[in-house]
């Protein structure tokens, strides 16, 4: 069974936000583009609107607590777009190289990336393809942090010794899971 909260009409939400919105918006102007603060104002008053029920006497406080959190997931938000723009890019950089090199070389880092132990493997795939640092890596294999950079470190060394072309360099795609956090 869930307890709803009460909604206000929309005539006292309106007198609600026409209220507290200026000191909300400077606060969440100070923060964040101007480009950005409505966006950011309004997810803030809707949910104000879904929690009006818990509402403390002065909203304020509660109103740019809110504020704070909402704007920590838009910075999230834009990072990870901003990240996904990069590795976009560089798709984009590698279709432009010759299908058939690139394909050879994919075979060849899939057959080094198997050679690895599975510790390895594992800590090169949880950072390389499921895009965590090594922090994040550490929570799924239940080590510390350190342990967990020094895992990879070594794992990228051992890798990296395994693509690494006649001329003594890694190949360009190998890259992907060599380099990084």
């Amino acid at each position: 069974m869930s307890t709803s909260t009460p909604s206000p009409s929309e005539a006292e939400f309106r007198r609600f936000h026409q209220r507290n919105s200026p000191r909300v918006y400077g606060y969440v102007r100070r923060h964040c583009d101007e480009a950005e603060c409505d966006d950011v104002l309004a997810e803030v008053f809707v949910v104000a609107w879904r929690r009006w029920g818990e509402l403390p006497a002065d909203p304020i406080p509660w109103l740019l607590a809110t504020a704070r959190k909402t704007l920590a997931n838009h910075w999230r938000s834009r990072d990870r777009r901003t990240r996904l723009a990069t590795e976009l890019a560089g798709i984009r950089d590698l279709s432009s190289d010759d299908p058939a090199s690139v394909a050879v070389e994919r075979a060849e880092l899939l057959a080094a990336l198997a050679a690895l132990d599975q510790p390895d493997r594992e800590i090169l795939l949880l950072v390389g393809w499921d895009g965590l640092d090594s922090a994040g890596a550490a929570k799924v294999l239940g080590i510390t942090p350190v342990a967990a950079r020094a895992r990879l470190s070594r794992a990228r060394h051992r890798l990296a010794s395994r693509t690494e072309t006649p001329s003594g360099g890694s190949r360009p795609h190998s890259s992907l899971l060599i380099e990084g956090s």
